[in-house]
């Protein structure tokens, strides 16, 4: 009968043992794919073409210019909506960036930045920006 209940305590403690192992691997294994995910790219540069020409900035200053109306968006509301997207705002200057090394899953850099004014009340009342996506060709 000992040897019945050695087993049975020997079998307990394997089964914690494996329960903490698998669970130590699988917490490893989240943090690895956690770090190895990009961070949500903003949606103001979802799509976007290597900032090469005239015409790629002139996209964005469209993107910008379809999303904040001048005259009627709120800078509040402009700042709010740029902070929740994934950019560093300055409301005191009133500029916002954003800034993302290429990593392992992504080798592209990305950036942009986004000036704006107010007018007489809290209305934007001019939005310009730039951005610059380089990708290696290797």
């Amino acid at each position: 009968m000992n040897t019945d209940a050695g087993r049975s305590l020997l079998r307990g403690r394997n089964l914690l043992i494996a329960a903490a192992l698998i669970a130590l691997f699988g917490a490893f294994g989240v943090r690895m794919w956690r770090f190895v995910a990009p961070p949500a790219l903003p949606t103001l540069l979802e799509g976007l073409p290597e900032s090469k020409t005239e015409a790629d900035q002139q996209l964005f200053q469209a993107r910008l210019a379809k999303r904040f109306h001048v005259g009627s968006t709120e800078v509040d509301d402009l700042i709010d909506e740029l902070r929740s997207d994934g950019f560093t705002v300055d409301p005191d200057n009133d500029v916002a960036t954003y800034e993302r090394q290429a990593d392992i899953s992504d080798k592209c850099r990305r950036s942009a930045n986004i000036h704006w004014s107010r007018g007489e009340g809290d209305e934007l009342a001019t939005i310009t920006g730039g951005y610059s996506l380089h990708c290696p060709q290797h």
